[in-house]
């Protein structure tokens, strides 16, 4: 009988392989790069390729793409019955680092692969994303970090920043988690008497539309379809203001000051990375509401209680408070 490809796969030529799986969304993927580099850290041995969408490898400056049979596969191996081509693929690699939701990814790899499962979110009440991520590495024996990453991980995503301006980044994965653009307006109109200020929308935010006032209150507005199109406007960041959203977390984790507003959700589970951010919440009782769990208010009114003042107040303390770091 013919030897089962998908359990002996052959080797394929060349420096092992280490795979990173992470399909998230933007903010989720930026909370995870402590793993990410983590598991790296600990097999520099490995060549790291990152299986996720295509435009995460701005984030990743050592990683390359994975095999264009993953890409086409999708998720089957979230399935009962994985690809068999995906199953040889795998086989290739020494070690697979996969990012679940709520729970690991079931898959079922070939036997001589060493397999990192992560959850990449906690249960409701749980600890910061980050460090739940944390404690399954310590689980699994994944050693901690010998050094901090975020500084030279830093200067390679962004090497030549020209901080001069203040950006307004109004949307989120979730428009629920939006600041009202009336109140950022608000913000703008308080604050650029300090520094140029400009809007950046990015590609649901332009899909959305409804941001006028705010366009309006701006100096400028910058559209970015791509993420390094975004990498690229940030580079004049000298403070952000967003909601709890992809673009905040990564601001946030590049070390630019940022000030994140958040309504209906926990920032104790989704604060972003970085010394330099200021959250913002609400006055309302009844926020957080979601604490992880989906958000249950169709239209949040714990906006309503979060006034433009206490964002403007944060944003000139923070501004400050670098100016007095240089």
């Amino acid at each position: 009988m013919a030897e089962n490809p998908v359990d002996a796969p052959k080797p394929r030529p060349g420096p092992a392989a280490g795979l990173v799986y992470h399909a998230g969304a933007l903010g989720d993927f930026v909370l995870s790069l402590p793993a990410v580099f983590r598991v790296a850290a600990a097999h520099p041995e490995l060549t790291w390729r990152f299986w996720g969408p295509a435009d995460r490898l701005a984030l990743l400056p050592d990683f390359g793409p994975v095999p264009a049979v993953l890409l086409r596969a999708g998720h089957t191996l979230w399935g009962a019955e994985p690809d068999p081509a995906v199953l040889r693929c795998l086989g290739e690699a020494r070690l697979v680092l996969a990012f679940g939701g709520r729970e690991p990814p079931p898959w079922n790899v070939p036997a001589a692969v060493r397999f990192v499962r992560v959850a990449s979110f906690p249960p409701a009440g749980g600890a910061w994303v980050p460090a739940h991520q944390a404690r399954q590495l310590d689980a699994q024996g994944v050693p901690p970090l010998r050094a901090p990453w975020l500084p030279a991980w830093r200067s390679r995503v962004l090497p030549a920043p020209l901080p001069s301006e203040i950006l307004v980044h109004p949307g989120s994965g979730d428009p629920r988690k939006n600041l009202p653009a009336a109140a950022w307006a608000e913000v703008l109109g308080e604050l650029q008497a300090l520094l140029p200020a400009a809007v950046v929308l990015g590609s649901a935010e332009q899909e959305r539309g409804d941001w006028e006032c705010l366009v309006r209150a701006a100096k400028a507005v910058r559209t970015c379809a791509t993420l390094r199109e975004l990498l690229a406007a940030l580079s004049r960041a000298r403070l952000l203001l967003g909601n709890d959203s992809g673009v905040s977390h990564l601001v946030g984790a590049l070390g630019i000051p940022t000030v994140a507003a958040f309504g209906p959700s926990d920032p104790r589970l989704w604060k972003p990375l970085g010394s330099r951010v200021r959250i913002v919440q609400t006055g309302r009782a009844c926020a957080p509401c979601s604490a992880g769990e989906p958000i249950g208010c169709r239209e949040p009114a714990c906006w309503e209680s979060l006034p433009a003042r206490a964002i403007v107040a944060a944003a000139k303390e923070l501004l400050a408070e670098t100016h007095r770091d240089r």
